[in-house]
């Protein structure tokens, strides 16, 4: 059973980072077709429908799985009774949607890509749902399966879309079309497989039990979502939809590194739990060399991306992207906040922090609105990526305040770290700098994916022995 389960782990894994990988490079070949002002319309009603999901769902869908899992005789009347509530969520959340985007009067095009977008939300809540099923008997790989078949899809739909010169509606039905193909996929294979029925009826004592254990998580989400996105909706009304394709190319680029510290946090979470419960002597050790690993993930990509922003941008979206480069520039600096933070959210969450975690994504959101409200009509897309890094700021410092209270941290071992990793990083910096002065950006990179490791042995901000304990934590 563990390797059956350990298999269909590894292909669920595959199958996501796969989809990040295709969907970066579907969003590149969109871009540049697109051209700034078409994509700022494009990414803004995408936008609107990532961020009212969390409406839909409500962190439902998560502890539908934990919930199902203790009672499983009681699956079909959780499945039933959420699937009954986000119906009556999802057509509030569609109503809400629509007035939103026209109180603030955004773009006809805009409101007409939402009113489309906004049906792909219901969708996508739902097989979140049925997916979670899926996941509490162990069955990954039919998620894994639906994640690619989707994906392929959405390239097929969109590709003609863009080489037959179609409206723009069918890039947003490029999405919507799968997620609902999505929805009857995973239904067919609860029915034909587990006999679980996609009907709707409503327990309010089910659904009173769900909802109160989802509504930290669900805030929790709400704050998350709204911090990420409120950047992208604000700029087309406060600068215009070209400076919202601008922007969209800088946070495309930071956000397709978020992946890389998933597989970290995903093999530390339990062990963070563990730790915590039955082994706090060792808790103190694995948030210290977790905080190692990602800062030396973060760094070179923070640095390189900086250094070649001018370039990656030229060469990969075109001159009319360029205003992208310092809004980029700003963005990726702070991607090294993030990664840390993914880090301290996980530790505080998997010690019985989840308040705090809340409060802190509270907090962060309302001061990453205020920044973007000061800041974007002043300095346009540079203000936004400034408000987005200092939120980034922000949160690991609001999260580190609260991490004394589970550990007493080693701010000497940190400070070495920080000062060892950073110092190879800035050295890996100034030479692809310089070498692609003189050679074609992608030398430069291979030299800089060169030179990194060797800084890192050299000033023994990792050892042998580390690289084997994290190796050993992944497979964990």
């Amino acid at each position: 059973m563990s390797t059956s389960v350990a298999k269909n782990t590894a292909f669920m894994t595959l199958a996501s980072v796969g989809q990040k990988i295709v969907s970066f490079i579907y969003f590149t070949i969109i871009a540049r077709f697109l051209g700034d002002t078409q994509l700022g319309i494009y990414t803004t009603a995408l936008a609107f429908t990532v961020v009212f999901v969390v409406f839909v769902d409500l962190g439902l869908s998560n502890v539908l799985i934990r919930e199902a899992a203790k009672y499983r005789d009681k699956i079909q009347s959780y499945l039933s009774t959420v699937l009954s509530v986000k119906i009556i969520f999802g057509l509030l959340s569609y109503i809400t949607l629509v007035v939103v985007v026209n109180v603030f009067d955004y773009d006809p095009l805009i409101k007409k890509l939402v009113y489309i977008s906004g049906i792909t939300m219901l969708f996508d809540s739902f097989h979140l749902s049925l997916y979670g099923v899926l996941r509490v008997y162990k069955t990954l790989s039919f998620e894994a399966i639906g994640i690619v078949v989707s994906q392929v899809i959405t390239l097929i739909i969109g590709g003609l879309a863009l080489y037959l010169g179609w409206p723009m509606v069918w890039l947003i039905l490029a999405f919507t079309i799968p997620s609902a193909l999505n929805v009857l996929y995973v239904s067919l294979i609860l029915f034909l497989r587990y006999g679980v029925k996609v009907i709707f009826s409503y327990d309010p004592v089910i659904f009173k039990s769900l909802i109160k254990i989802a509504a930290p998580f669900a805030l929790a989400a709400i704050f998350a979502r709204v911090y990420a996105y409120i950047d992208t909706l604000l700029l087309p009304k406060f600068i215009s939809t070209e400076a919202a394709g601008w922007y969209a190319i800088a946070y495309k680029i930071t956000f397709a590194f978020q992946f890389l510290p998933f597989a970290l946090i995903a093999a530390l979470y339990p062990r963070f739990s563990e730790c915590f419960l039955y082994q706090k002597d060792k808790l103190k050790h694995l948030f210290e060399r977790s905080f190692t690993y990602l800062f030396i993930v973060a760094i070179p990509i923070s640095i390189g991306i900086a250094v070649l922003a001018n370039d990656i941008v030229l060469e990969v979206y075109t001159e009319t992207f360029l205003p992208s480069v310092l809004p980029l520039q700003i963005l990726i600096t702070g991607l090294t906040f993030s990664f840390i933070s993914f880090l301290v959210g996980a530790f505080l969450n998997a010690c019985d922090r989840q308040v705090t975690q809340t409060s802190i994504f509270g907090v962060v959101m309302v001061v990453n609105i205020c920044c973007n409200i000061f800041l974007l009509p002043r300095y346009g897309v540079v203000g936004a990526a400034s408000a987005a890094l200092i939120s980034d700021v922000l949160l690991v410092c609001l999260g580190w305040w609260f991490v004394p209270q589970v550990i007493v941290v080693s701010y000497r071992y940190i400070i070495s770290v920080i000062l060892r990793v950073g110092f190879s990083g800035v050295v890996m910096g100034l030479l692809v700098w310089y070498i692609n002065q003189y050679v074609y950006f992608l030398v430069a990179i291979a030299f800089g994916v060169l030179i990194y490791p060797i800084m890192l042995f050299m000033t023994r901000s990792i050892t042998i022995s580390q690289l084997r304990e994290a190796v050993l934590l992944l497979k964990r």
